[in-house]
């Protein structure tokens, strides 16, 4: 559950971050005192820097993916193991119970027999 919320906080980031470098780029043509060609060339620059910070943005992101799936991993061969001791414990107990079972039916069988 909590790397859900890290997950919606990190969403929440991405989707401002996105909104507001958008807002800024509106803003800023609008109020440019440059003219226009230097507009253009302060915009380009700004789309270069942000597509920079976007990639590498996904590239921290594609980092914290793959260490959550190596984390689950991890966990889900741990409890593949847990289960798999805990399937030998109760078989083992189960085969010792049927054991003294039949030793118990036989010492009874051979008791009334002598009867």
């Amino acid at each position: 559950m909590g790397h859900n919320t890290h997950t919606d906080t990190s969403s929440g980031f991405i989707s401002g971050f996105i909104i507001g470098g958008l807002i800024g780029a509106a803003v800023a043509i609008v109020l440019a005192p440059q003219s226009g060609e230097e507009t253009r060339d302060i915009i380009r620059g700004k789309a270069h820097e942000f597509k920079g910070k976007a990639l590498d943005l996904a590239s921290d992101l594609k980092d914290r993916a793959s260490d959550l799936a190596d984390d689950l991993r991890s966990q889900a061969d741990e409890l593949a193991k847990r289960g798999r001791e805990s399937f030998e414990t109760v078989r083992t107990q189960f085969n010792d119970a049927v054991e003294t079972g039949r030793k118990a039916a036989k010492s009874k069988r051979e008791e009334f027999e002598t009867e």
